[in-house]
């Protein structure tokens, strides 16, 4: 039954959609149609895995999941929009993300644990360069994942994302003429607590604050304070004009089940080239450094993720690669770990995308390699 309302919600979105051919990169920001009555974005991600070498249970198993989303959005008064993110994932054995764990059993998955949920719904005023925004959002602190090329390497900076708060921010951004249009976002937030931390489908289960958890506090003394750029001119370099930064920091006050706050901060940089003929190279660098992760007292953790993307439409070739570097008293704990993804895809269209790819994730002491086919597509509504 759950298998046909996952197939049903995929299919549904296609039935809706309106074709629409631009960039295939979508960076989930809609302020561009914020004067529109109604808009839309559909992003659909299908993995078709073999995990040809696992230390967790059986070596040889298949699995078949999801990572996609509906975004959708309305102006309800002038400057005023409301606009949520619906998200449907069930991520690979061993990982945890939308709230339901995927232990490995050493048996093959089809489409199993993909709960549905409200990852963000926000009410937002904007007025020319400033905007306010309250509701359930992810606070920003890095890059948006989404942004990373290649088949895996969304889900490895996913990893230590910050996600499903609830709160208030705002953002503000300049344009200083050549040297870029800088945007500053700050939010205060604390663990969602209300009926929206349970999912639609798949129940994960409600969330309140005796279970604990970072910034699980139902109260503001949560926060997140970025600046990011953009849109450089330079008459003598143009190396400049192609680069994009983001620099980023959070604080998570400590729950019920936690011994410490949690700090971070983020350095990201971006650089992209278009040549002629839909031909372009993406190089993007983050670091992330977690000062007691996830609110544990003894364990300090760091991810370094490199990723490169050429684009030789209708060819895509990716790899990235993350150091994550442990300092901890476990020993798998504090067990450094490494995982590169190598992925070739085709392009159908600017909307539609295959890709081969192969993961080896090295962590925590366990070594899992895989390869599979990943099918992307998205649409404007």
């Amino acid at each position: 039954m759950k298998f046909f309302i996952i197939i049903n919600l995929i299919l549904l979105t296609f039935s809706v959609a309106k074709i629409s051919y631009g960039s295939e990169e979508h960076d989930h920001d809609h302020s561009a149609h914020s004067d529109e009555p109604f808009y839309g974005h559909v992003g659909i991600r299908i993995h078709m895995d073999h995990v040809s070498d696992s230390d967790e249970g059986s070596e040889n198993i298949n699995e078949v999941y999801t990572h996609s989303h509906i975004e959708l959005g309305s102006q309800i008064a002038e400057g005023f929009n409301i606009d949520t993110n619906l998200k449907i994932e069930g991520e690979p054995a061993g990982h945890a993300h939308g709230g339901v764990n995927r232990t490995a059993d050493g048996n093959s998955r089809f489409l199993e644990d993909h709960p549905l949920i409200v990852e963000s719904l926000t009410l937002t005023y904007s007025n020319e360069d400033f905007a306010l925004y309250l509701g359930k959002f992810n606070p920003t602190v890095g890059f948006n994942y989404h942004n990373f090329p290649g088949l895996y390497s969304y889900s490895m900076v996913e990893e230590y994302k910050i996600a499903e708060r609830i709160g208030l921010g705002i953002k503000y951004s300049v344009n200083f003429e050549d040297f870029g249009t800088h945007q500053i976002n700050v939010s205060s937030f604390f663990a969602d607590t209300t009926f929206l931390s349970d999912a639609l489908i798949d129940q994960r289960g409600h969330t309140s604050k005796e279970d604990g958890g970072l910034a699980n506090t139902e109260d503001l003394d949560s926060y997140a304070i970025s600046i990011g750029g953009k849109d450089f001119y330079s008459l003598d370099n143009n190396i400049v004009e192609r680069l994009s930064y983001r620099v980023g920091y959070a604080l998570q006050k400590k729950g019920s089940t936690n011994d410490n706050d949690e700090t971070r901060y983020s350095i990201s940089l971006s650089y992209k080239e278009n040549f002629i003929n839909q031909i372009s190279k993406t190089l993007i660098f983050e670091f992330m450094e977690i000062n007691h992760y996830d609110g544990e007292a003894a364990h300090d953790r760091s991810y370094f993720t490199s990723s490169l993307g050429l684009k030789l439409y209708p060819w895509s070739f990716d790899t990235s690669y993350q150091f994550i570097d442990n300092d901890a008293t476990e020993e798998d704990e504090g067990a450094d770990g490494k995982i590169l993804q190598i992925s070739v895809g085709y392009n159908f269209s600017n909307k539609t995308q295959l890709t081969f790819g192969f993961k080896r994730a090295d962590e925590e002491l366990e070594v899992t390699e895989r390869f599979g086919l990943g099918l992307r597509h998205a649409f404007e509504l």
